[in-house]
């Protein structure tokens, strides 16, 4: 899973960014320098507290790192930046991610001993998120991948990363989870021979992938027959700009400049295309808990249908929202922390629009951007939770 912030897998590389070096950390002393990395990055810069941080030592590791190839990005002997990716057969993961991952299904796919790929803990340093150091970064992973024929390679992310990773090929499936000190994660997938998707989402991986000469047709037609609902989302990367707004509005009932507050006095170009750029459209199942008390907000979500409870500090329950409203904190441009726990107590249908992809579009879009902050500065949206 990547840290939450502005990323381009555009491959344009500064001359500063040539002398990037990617390697494998190997030895000890190398591994402890990526352990301290990801302390800085997820502890001190994000204030995350997970289970097995070393806060002694400001270190950060588990026990996927015994076996992992651990990807490096340097500049001189400066870490910039990480990933993480564990190759294996079903036995050799914890068994946890055999169930989040739903890797007994994929095993019946394929033979015993297909190797899967988990790929966790990427992460890039502040000042080199607009580089290409993410490109170069998951694309040795993709190297790995093939040079181990792997079918499968999996991924979880909290729901405002979902455009990234799609962008990349990966395919939502399965059923969203709570992973302690991440909140609530989204799984995804790469069918790491489907180069129509590779080609169809303008995947960085593509240029690579149709190289290859051992292609696998059927995973696609087992996926969608396995993971029928992956075929129903809406892929931020496929979906059309007028496709979602026709999708938004039938949900809201009106346009959605009409409907959402965040929109208010923008055109209907000026608001598709913000929509487009920074919206995913996201299905929560019933008791999800799509807001953690204490947790960072990277991200505004919106309701479009379902019902949500809170809980407060003071344990007063309330469901009281309706569609086109916010639910929790506005994280699209500041990231304050949540100050309730928020469930869905029915299946629920959710608009996130990321601050990953909102500096992006503020450089393509200053006008359009400075009328979405004011109107979260004036806070016109008060009927939300939290």
């Amino acid at each position: 899973m990547m840290n939450t912030n502005n990323l381009n897998t555009t491959p344009y590389l500064s001359e500063e960014e040539k002398v990037v070096k990617i390697g494998f950390a190997t030895t000890a002393e190398e591994k402890m320098e990526i352990y301290r990395f990801r302390y800085r990055i997820y502890a001190e810069e994000m204030s995350k507290r997970f289970p097995n941080m070393d806060h002694t030592n400001k270190l950060l590791y588990d026990e996927l790192d015994d076996w992992a190839f651990i990807v490096y990005a340097k500049i001189g002997s400066e870490i910039i930046g990480t990933l993480r990716v564990n190759i294996g057969e079903i036995n050799d993961f914890p068994l946890f991610w055999v169930r989040v991952l739903s890797l007994k299904k994929f095993s019946e796919f394929t033979n015993d001993h297909q190797q899967f790929a988990y790929t966790s803990k990427f992460m890039v340093a502040p000042a080199y998120r607009n580089s290409t150091v993410s490109y170069l970064l998951a694309a040795e992973s993709y190297q790995l991948y093939c040079h181990h024929q792997v079918q499968f390679s999996f991924g979880v992310c909290n729901f405002h990363l979902l455009r990234l990773y799609e962008q990349f090929g990966f395919r939502r499936f399965g059923q969203n989870f709570i992973d302690d000190g991440y909140g609530l994660l989204a799984p995804y997938v790469l069918l790491v021979d489907d180069i129509a998707h590779l080609r169809a989402v303008r995947s960085p991986f593509y240029r690579t992938a149709r190289k290859s000469s051992s292609l696998n047709s059927h995973v696609v037609q087992w996926f969608y027959k396995e993971f029928e609902e992956s075929s129903k989302t809406l892929n931020s990367q496929l979906v059309s700009q007028e496709e979602l707004w026709e999708f938004l509005s039938t949900r809201f009932g009106s346009f959605p400049n009409q409907a959402l507050p965040i929109l208010q006095g923008l055109s209907d170009i000026e608001a598709i295309k913000f929509l487009h750029s920074c919206g995913v459209v996201v299905q929560c199942d019933a008791g999800d808990q799509i807001a953690c008390q204490g947790d960072t907000n990277y991200a505004l979500n919106i309701l479009i249908a379902g019902q949500l409870a809170s809980v407060s500090a003071s344990n007063i329950v309330s469901n009281q929202i309706s569609p086109a409203h916010a639910i929790g904190v506005n994280g699209l441009v500041n990231h304050p922390k949540h100050t309730e726990d928020i469930v869905a107590v029915t299946d629920t249908e959710l608009l996130v629009l990321s601050s990953l992809a909102f500096p992006k579009f503020s450089n393509a879009h200053p006008t359009v951007a400075n009328k979405i902050i004011q109107n979260i500065g004036n806070s016109i949206d008060i009927h939300h939770i939290g």
